[in-house]
């Protein structure tokens, strides 16, 4: 039992992987692009790629945005797609927004390339290739100071392994997720600026996981941080600003 979504280490820096309710939230359009790799140098170790983009529709509320994200961990593939639009509440000074996610999933299982000690075992006879739609819904509040957004982007425990009553404690379902996440802006002087936030997810099987991070900004320059995931990683964050519009980070 485990978390199913892939964890990310600067999720601070693209809210819209967690929250549906990011979606425009720039004003702008942008675009971001995640590769990670976890144990480098294992073959098989988690790697996860990912691709986003949102925008504001016009002049209106309306925000839109789509990503691709492609998840491996050892035999297991999960490709998929998630289109997200979201609709802003804009107070005197804050905003609100409410996101919906649509979006499909395409999990792989190749068994074939598991040693397994008994040929005849039912459980792996048959390698998975499942098809499953899912939707999820957030809402993300923030002022020029502090932000919080609330979310869960599957909602919906949808079966990727169809199979008989016999093999029925080894179904494989999509569990709901759900994410809870919040920050802070600290003004240290006219060069400096903290920011402080954090991440707590939610998944049923396994207890509470939680992100505490801080990261120090210099100018809208660059920035550099700390992270830590509960009981299991330290995380260095650096994040740098290469031209206006271009900027490149690496944890």
């Amino acid at each position: 039992n485990a978390q199913q979504l892939p964890l990310y280490s600067q999720y601070m820096f693209n809210t819209l992987e967690i929250n549906p309710a990011y979606a425009g939230f720039k004003q702008a359009m942008q675009f971001t692009s995640v590769f990670r790799k976890q144990f480098n140098g294992i073959k098989t170790a988690p790697q996860t790629a990912m691709i986003s983009g949102d925008m504001p529709i016009g002049e209106t509320r309306l925000g839109i945005g789509l990503k691709i994200v492609d998840d491996r961990i050892s035999v297991i593939q999960n490709f998929g797609a998630q289109a997200s639009m979201s609709y802003r509440i804009e107070g005197d000074n804050y905003n609100l927004s409410f996101g919906l996610q649509l979006g499909a999933l395409n999990n792989k299982t190749d068994f074939s390339q598991l040693n397994i000690t008994n040929a005849g075992d039912p459980v792996f006879a048959q390698n998975l290739n499942a098809m499953a739609a899912n939707f999820g819904t957030g809402v993300y509040f923030n002022t020029d100071k502090f932000y919080a957004g609330l979310s869960s982007p599957n909602l919906v425990r949808t079966h990727l392994r169809k199979t008989d009553v016999a093999l029925s404690e080894y179904m494989v379902k999509q569990d709901m997720h759900l994410y809870l996440n919040a920050g802070y802006l600290i003004t240290v002087n006219d060069n400096f600026v903290l920011k402080p936030s954090f991440l707590l997810r939610g998944v049923k099987g396994i207890p509470l996981n939680y992100d505490i991070n801080a990261n120090l900004f210099f100018r809208e320059i660059m920035s550099g941080g700390i992270s830590y995931r509960s009981h299991s990683a330290l995380v260095g964050l650096l994040d740098f600003r290469l031209i206006p519009t271009l900027r490149l980070g690496y944890a």
